[in-house]
């Protein structure tokens, strides 16, 4: 059961809206209400809002109990300026979505249009379009709404877009992938002194230096 031409015409248009009208994290709200208005013509079950903020879940029921099953997608940009020049560029100065969230959100939502012709046979599926997942507060605001908590899903699934892969194919591994990076800030503080005294002051050159050539052995 794949989609129609016309259903994947209007996923490709929903994917390029998103992309030319990206929002940071944590202030999704016009993007969560493309993504409702859009669920709410593809007759979910249910469809909670405001999950950890402007997150939300499409949930698809079945006639017999069984597992409750959830595919996530995200619906944040980045606070980075596109240079490409795409029909469908960000309209946004200074966001887009670089890290190809409006694809996710487009695919996840690709789901609503086939449980809506086959809803699952047993138990639930829910589609959970998270908020603030690029600076990882999304994910622990969704866990701790009561909302999430009353879906309590037995299996979650997300992906992640890898440019490279031929169409139709999904890459997997045993163990963890796609993992989060952890960043750390490090201050250098000098003393400053007049130009005509350098020799008074303190300058952190050295010691960046030093970190420029050291840090990468961390990732080792």
């Amino acid at each position: 059961m794949g989609l129609h031409a016309a259903e994947l015409e209007t996923l490709v248009a929903l994917r390029h809206e998103l992309h030319r009208h990206p929002e940071l994290s944590g202030a999704e709200a016009a993007t969560a209400d493309r993504i409702r208005a859009y669920l709410a013509a593809l007759g979910p079950d249910e469809l909670l809002e405001g999950l950890g903020g402007h997150g939300l879940a499409a949930v698809y029921a079945g006639a017999e109990p069984g597992p409750t099953v959830l595919f996530r997608c995200e619906l944040d940009g980045l606070p980075i300026e596109e240079r490409g020049r795409p029909a469908y560029r960000s309209r946004v100065a200074g966001c887009s979505h670089m890290c190809g969230h409006d694809g996710h959100m487009a695919i996840v939502t690709a789901l609503a249009h086939l449980f809506r012709r086959r809803p699952p046979a047993r138990g639930r599926a829910v589609l959970l379009y998270q908020p603030a997942e690029e600076t990882g507060a999304g994910a622990a605001a969704v866990l701790a709404d009561p909302q999430f908590q009353a879906l309590d899903p037995d299996y979650c699934f997300a992906l992640h877009n890898m440019p490279g892969l031929p169409l139709g194919h999904v890459a997997l591994r045993a163990g963890p992938v796609c993992c989060a990076s952890r960043g750390m800030c490090i201050d250098l503080d000098g003393a400053t002194a007049h130009a005509s005294q350098p020799e008074t002051g303190t300058s952190p050159a050295q010691a960046l230096a030093g970190l420029l050539t050291a840090l990468p052995a961390l990732g080792g």
